[in-house]
């Protein structure tokens, strides 16, 4: 279960001047079972429907605990210039 993919769970603000705006709704990401679960109950307790609740997987190099520096070439990795 360690390499499971996470995920976070975000709501969608829809605006009636057209704008949209997306907000995170816990600061730490989740397992996919924790995160749907969490995501069933922001959706039962909506009564607006300009707001929903959407899962975004979290991207490899965001959670890699080294530091992360994409070079002007699109590369992760310095070797690759």
């Amino acid at each position: 279960m360690e390499n499971e993919k996470l995920y976070f769970v975000i709501r969608k603000d829809n605006w009636p001047n057209g704008r949209v705006k997306y907000n995170i709704m816990k600061e730490k990401p989740f397992e996919l079972s924790e995160a749907t679960r969490m995501l069933l109950a922001y959706e039962q307790l909506n009564d607006d429907k300009d707001h929903t609740y959407h899962l975004l997987p979290l991207e490899e190099f965001l959670s890699n605990d080294k530091n992360t520096v994409i070079m002007a070439n699109g590369s992760h990795n310095i070797d690759t210039i």
